[in-house]
C-alpha cells in the first residue's frame, strides 16, 4: 500500500514473479490483486496490491474503496510503498498514515519501502535514510534491494506457533500438503507406515495432526 503512482505495482511484479497492470496513472490500480509466493523456508503467504492513496482523501472515496482498504485491515504486515524520487516524499508518507488512522489499520506491522531509488537524487536518498532508518530502499525497475526487501518481509511474517511431531498416514497427505503450504517444515522421513514429519505449524493444524502424534 501506499500514495497513488508510486510504484506498488511494478514491486509487486517483481517480489512474486507475475505481471500486474503497471501504468503511470492515478489509481491505475482500483481493484485489490493478490498474488500467492513462498518464503525462503517454504512458507506460502500472499501479496496484496491495494488502490494508491492521496492526501485528503474524502470521506466518501474512503467508503468507495472500502472493499480494497478492507485488504489493509486484514493484513499481517503493511509494505508501505513510497517514491522517493517524489517532490515531497515526507507529504506522501503523512498522507497515507492520515488514511490509515480513518480506516482503522494504524495497528498493523508496517515497513516503509523507498521505491524509484534509481530515479532519486543522493541528497534526497540520504534525507530518506535518516528519516526512516528502519526502511528498505528499492528499485523495482532494476531490481535493486529487491532480495533484501524479501528477507525482511520474511522476517516479520507470523511464525507458526506449535511443534509437532507426527507419523502421517500416506492416505493423509492432504496433511502434508497443509503443513508445506502454512507451517514450516523441518524435516520429512518416508517409513513404511507413513510419513515423519518434523514442522511447526499453527494451532488449527496442529489439531488436525495431533491422531498422528509421536
Amino acid at each position: 500500500m501506499g500514495y497513488t503512482n508510486a510504484g506498488k505495482s511494478s514491486l509487486l511484479n517483481r517480489l512474486a514473479d507475475t505481471s500486474v497492470l503497471v501504468e503511470d496513472a492515478l489509481f491505475a490500480t482500483l481493484d485489490p490483486t493478490t498474488r500467492r509466493t513462498r518464503t525462503e523456508d517454504g512458507r506460502v503467504y500472499t501479496l496484496t496490491d491495494t488502490v494508491g492513496f492521496i492526501r485528503h482523501l474524502p470521506t466518501d472515496l474512503v467508503e468507495a474503496f472500502k472493499s480494497t482498504l478492507e485488504e489493509t485491515r486484514q493484513a499481517d504486515l503493511l509494505l508501505h510503498v513510497v517514491d522517493g524520487s517524489a517532490e515531497d516524499p515526507n507529504a506522501q508518507v503523512a498522507a497515507v498514515h492520515s488514511v490509515l488512522s480513518q480506516i482503522g489499520a494504524v495497528e498493523v506491522p508496517e515497513l516503509i519501502v523507498v521505491n524509484k531509488i534509481d530515479a532519486t537524487a543522493e541528497d534526497g536518498l540520504a534525507s530518506l535514510r535518516h528519516a526512516y532508518p528502519e526502511a528498505v530502499f528499492v528499485s523495482a525497475v532494476t531490481g535493486e534491494g529487491v532480495e533484501t526487501l524479501r528477507a525482511a518481509i520474511e522476517s516479520r511474517l507470523p511464525q507458526p506457533g506449535v511443534l509437532v511431531r507426527a507419523l502421517v498416514p500416506y492416505a493423509r497427505g492432504d496433511l502434508l500438503d497443509k503443513a508445506h503450504r502454512s507451517g514450516k517444515v523441518i524435516s520429512t522421513e518416508s517409513t513404511a507406515d507413513g510419513t515423519r514429519l518434523v514442522a511447526r505449524v499453527h494451532h488449527g493444524l496442529a489439531a488436525e495432526l495431533a491422531p498422528f502424534e509421536l
